[in-house]
């Protein structure tokens, strides 16, 4: 009898503060049985550590093996996510919020089907839905297509990821936390020859939990982030011009969102002051042709994706790592900063 394939999928995810979202994403696993390896959680200093209550309420549950790291102080989420794909040991991490789910086994496997035929692919997109897999508005998609499509960046409620592309540019940058950490890892990505793919019928659910959210600390998070993204990536002298137009944005989200927030920008601008000095010693700006063909991805009506047939993956060629292409063009992120926040995205 032919043994079936060892797991190839570590499962991530970064909770704090939130044990009824995640014990009900730890059930959801039981799809993956025999696709993922384990599950790797890593409780960022919830105020009461979940692992005792989790694995009650999972007792006698089938599902992979979990394990869980504890964080004493809050590290972020950025530094959660860096510490799981370093920590797995698979060529996949399936990288899920905290109050996010699988509804289809079949949707990771095609996932993986993908990462497993092109070696081009450093991030699978996935579709958000609700519990009952219905998927929602296109405008809390990566994009607003039906069909499968290279985007300039994914959501963080989940991700694919080939740990070697990851960990080859780093990770998330941690200075970010969260809020615009994913479209500033997909720059470096794309930068260095990798591509994000984004597959609609690839469902995940995502049930936004509403503790630890906050309207004003979102509009806070997203300015600096978009600032500080500018600042780390983009090239002289468009980091200039950049990082002012990023915050200008704060007086159209602001009001856009009906956000009181008297002296908002200026505690904004005295928190990039403070960690300047560090952002420029460790700033890499991407190529020029990176910015044009970022550029390009959020102008331009978004490139096809064929998904690999089933019976190509067994002749994939091997992951060709660092895929450095001098002439590559550019795409810069998908600046979403005018849209109010979406129900859907993270906000702690």
């Amino acid at each position: 009898m032919k043994r079936p394939p060892p797991p190839t999928v570590t499962v991530g995810i970064a909770t704090r503060n939130r044990i009824e979202a995640l014990v009900r994403g730890l059930r959801s696993l039981r799809l993956l049985d025999g696709l993922a390896a384990e599950a790797v959680v890593v409780d960022d200093a919830s105020d009461a550590p979940v692992e005792g209550p989790a694995r009650a309420a999972l007792a006698g549950e089938p599902g992979p093996p979990v394990r869980f790291i504890r964080h004493d102080a809050s590290r972020s989420t950025s530094a959660c996510r860096n510490r799981i794909v370093r920590e797995a040991a698979t060529p996949w991490v399936l990288n899920l919020d905290d109050d996010a789910f699988i509804v289809t086994r079949e949707a990771v496997e095609m996932a993986v089907r993908v990462m497993e035929a092109d070696p081009e692919v450093a991030v699978v997109a996935f579709a958000q839905c609700d519990a009952d897999g219905v998927p929602y508005h296109p405008s809390a998609q990566p994009l607003p297509v039906d069909y499968p499509a290279y985007v300039p960046a994914f959501i963080g409620f989940a991700a694919l990821v080939r740990r070697e592309a990851f960990l080859a540019v780093g990770g998330f940058r941690e200075r970010l936390g969260i809020n615009g950490e994913e479209k500033e890892i997909c720059l470096r990505l794309l930068d260095r020859g990798w591509r994000v793919v984004y597959l609609p019928a690839a469902r995940v659910g995502h049930v936004a939990a509403q503790a630890g959210r906050d309207a004003r600390r979102y509009l806070h998070q997203t300015v600096r982030n978009n600032a500080l993204s500018a600042m780390y990536d983009e090239p002289f002298p468009l980091v200039l011009a950049g990082t002012a137009l990023r915050l200008y944005s704060y007086f159209h989200m602001r009001r856009g969102w009906k956000i009181h927030d008297p002296g908002g920008l200026g505690t904004i601008v005295r928190g990039l002051a403070r960690d300047f000095p560090a952002v420029m010693r460790e700033r890499e700006p991407v190529r020029w042709a990176t910015i044009r063909r970022w550029r390009a991805m959020n102008r331009n009506p978004p490139e096809p994706y064929r998904i690999p047939a089933a019976d190509l993956v067994d002749d994939a060629p091997a992951d060709r790592g660092n895929r450095s292409d001098p002439d590559l063009p550019t795409n810069p992120a998908t600046d979403r900063e005018t849209h109010p926040p979406r129900p859907t995205e993270p906000a702690a």
